[in-house]
């Protein structure tokens, strides 16, 4: 493992670095305030060539992902990209994952289909398992129900935490199939969004925080999604531990949006007249320590992807994300130790800051992440797709 940026990591580092300072630091209070999609960050990321960061490269995509040749890249992009916008981070972690699921999964129609207009135009992508009460009922256990039918299949059920679904050509969407099993019944499909009997609910997206990325909740009654838009066979999510490959990019949002807190820090403390002060000093070398540490875990945990040990990389990326989650508390707590309380006016940087972060490390369980880790070494069973 090299220590080293590639020479590719690196411009990709510094070229959305500086997207994310010009454009989507100075976007982020507006969507923040209008609760909608940052769609001129992401038409940005699209211009510098980055829509197809995890497409294979056989289909003019750069390669990345967990299942990519360079797994780092992507999650660079995604760290930047946090650092100045923590809501079009999660924005591009969603496109991002949905289009290495289409690419790695769909068929060579498909991938035709909904990944080129991806490559060529800036389409985006989405894939949306979350609705309402699957938090008690678990990750599988799904309500939306898909009923096998001549050519294809009837769909009823309400999606929520949809990000992207008002703005996507194609709602990635999982349901369960009747009388199948949770796992072996969890079917993937994309569903036009012209679809009939599909609608994304008026109003359903109004949170404290992450309020750019808009990810309101998608109806679909009595929908018809044809053959050709079903993506994989029946029960390939749970069976190739998809959910799993998701940690280290919420790892990599949390790392980033921590650095954009000490990069404010860094530019208002000697404004306020305190980087002389010694607890001021003292709380920014913690922050800078935790930082740097959880990068290195996010970093060696993308590298365990490229080796063969599969297990060994879901369970790392497990302990990189906890960490992550785990700092940017410490992070937030300290920041607000030095900064003082007339650097949260609701309408404040350091204010959306704070709303975004604590918000969004809410969306994955810090205990459940801790307990998997513990099972494994204790010799029990364990889940390392587990989250909420």
């Amino acid at each position: 493992m090299s220590f080293e940026l590639t020479p590719r990591q690196k411009n990709v580092y510094d070229s959305v670095g500086e997207l994310s300072r010009t454009i989507f630091k100075a976007n982020a209070a507006k969507h923040d305030l209008d609760a909608d999609t940052p769609r001129e960050n992401l038409r940005a990321l699209f211009d510098a060539g980055l829509n197809g960061l995890t497409i294979s490269e056989r289909m003019g995509g750069m390669g990345s992902g967990t299942a990519g040749k360079d797994p780092l890249l992507y999650l660079l992009a995604i760290e930047q990209t946090a650092r100045g916008d923590l809501s079009t981070a999660q924005c591009f972690h969603i496109h991002c994952h949905g289009a290495h699921y289409v690419d790695q999964v769909g068929n060579d129609e498909q991938r035709e289909r909904v990944l080129k207009p991806v490559l060529e135009r800036g389409s985006l992508l989405n894939a949306t398992g979350s609705e309402p009460g699957r938090t008690s009922r678990g990750l599988y256990k799904l309500v939306t129900a898909a009923e096998r039918t001549d050519g294809g299949y009837i769909v009823n059920g309400l999606k929520n935490y949809a990000t992207l679904g008002a703005d996507v050509d194609y709602n990635l969407i999982f349901a369960g199939v009747a009388n199948e099993s949770p796992e072996n019944g969890h079917l993937g499909i994309l569903v036009p969004k012209d679809a009939a009997g599909f609608s994304v609910v008026p109003g359903s997206w109004n949170p404290i925080g992450m309020r750019g990325a808009h990810s309101p909740s998608l109806k679909l009654e009595n929908c018809f999604v044809e053959d050709r838009n079903v993506v994989g066979e029946l029960g390939i999510y749970p069976r190739q531990r998809w959910q799993a490959r998701f940690h280290l990019s919420f790892a990599a949002q949390y790392l980033g949006a921590t650095e954009g807190i000490f990069d404010l820090l860094c530019e208002y403390l000697p404004k306020r007249g305190t980087a002389s002060d010694s607890y001021a000093q003292l709380r920014m070398g913690e922050i800078r320590i935790g930082i740097d540490s959880v990068r290195w875990l996010i970093y060696r945990a993308a590298w365990m992807w490229t080796q063969s040990d599969r297990e060994a990389a879901e369970l790392f990326s497990m302990c990189a994300k906890h960490r992550a989650i785990e700092n940017a508390v410490i992070v937030m707590d300290k920041a607000a130790q030095i900064i003082g309380s007339s650097a949260f006016w609701a309408d404040s940087p350091m204010s959306r800051m704070f709303r975004d972060l604590r918000i969004h490390t809410l969306h994955e369980n810090l205990d459940k992440t801790a307990a998997t880790l513990g099972k494994y070494y204790l010799g029990q069973p364990f889940d390392t797709t587990a989250r909420l």
